[in-house]
């Protein structure tokens, strides 16, 4: 957002506008002049053996972008909007790689108070239920588990059976309706999956079959996860890891911290195909 310092140096902008996606300013440490990105790389600075050239500046500016909409996503659930903020990077001596070096606290960004106080506070709550078909899936199911907890999600696991007991099914559905905490269920059921469809039919919270595969009938058995009848909006992923990120991705939309968790993998996945991408065409030149 337009304010302060930035102002002075572009006259022409209007005080308070919001930049989409945020406006990027780079500096040298010891100089006030602003550099553009062509210019940076022109300089050929070298920092502990390190060339700073353009994969160094485009993870920097990737990293502070993700940094302020991270920080000012958490800043707008305590009704302040973030304005701008001020980061420092620095070169690791042993790996050769860009690193934050900046202390990031109160006094770095600058924050405006909003007149709604009606934004979310805190972060919600936010749980998965794994329901599976046999404990033959057990495995499966724990691999759902592992990455909810990497996401910070809690995650329980339960066994049921849509076809030869649907009531316990629905009773145990019933038991997560009536807490108010906001729930995704996944469904586990190999062969032909009913229990999917039983869920997304008997619940309005979010439910994502993710049937475990096999060599034999995989390809096949997939079909009765994808088409449920009509009306049923369950979703269907393939991989546990994507199953737990599907869930997340979903309460990301009222949760900042879930939100601020999604935004750093794909931050930390960008730079990862990018250094990948350099070793490679250095290798082979």
């Amino acid at each position: 957002m337009t304010s302060g310092s930035f102002l002075g140096r572009n006259v022409d902008n209007i005080k308070g506008h919001r930049f989409s996606p945020p406006q990027v300013e780079m500096f040298k440490v010891d100089d006030c002049n602003k550099l553009s990105k062509e210019h940076f790389i022109g300089l050929k600075l070298r920092c502990a053996g390190l060339v700073i050239g353009k994969l160094e500046i485009d993870i920097m500016i990737r990293s502070t972008v993700a940094i302020f909409e991270i920080l000012e996503k958490n800043w707008l659930a305590q009704d302040c909007t973030l304005v701008y903020i001020k980061i420092k990077f620095g070169v690791d001596v042993t790996k050769k790689e860009i690193i934050l070096v900046d202390i990031i606290d109160c006094d770095s960004p600058g924050l405006l108070l909003l007149e709604n106080k009606n934004q979310l506070k805190g972060s919600l709550q936010s749980r998965v239920v794994v329901l599976m078909e046999s404990t033959s899936d057990l495995t499966h199911c724990e691999e759902i588990k592992k990455s909810c907890t990497n996401f910070g999600m809690s995650c329980e696991l339960r066994v049921t059976s849509a076809h030869t007991g649907p009531e316990e099914t629905l009773d145990i559905l019933s038991e997560y309706e009536g807490d108010c905490i906001p729930t995704v269920f996944i469904a586990v059921a190999g062969e032909s999956n009913g229990l999917g469809a039983i869920l997304a039919g008997n619940t309005a919270y979010p439910v994502v079959n993710c049937p475990p595969l096999n060599a034999h009938w995989g390809a096949k058995d997939i079909w009765s996860s994808l088409r449920v009848p009509s009306g049923l909006g369950c979703s269907t992923v393939l991989s546990p890891e994507a199953a737990a990120q599907f869930a997340a991705r979903i309460f990301g939309i009222n949760d900042h911290m879930m939100w601020s968790k999604l935004r750093s993998c794909a931050l930390n996945s960008w730079i990862a195909l990018k250094q990948a991408d350099a070793n490679l065409r250095e290798f082979r030149l």
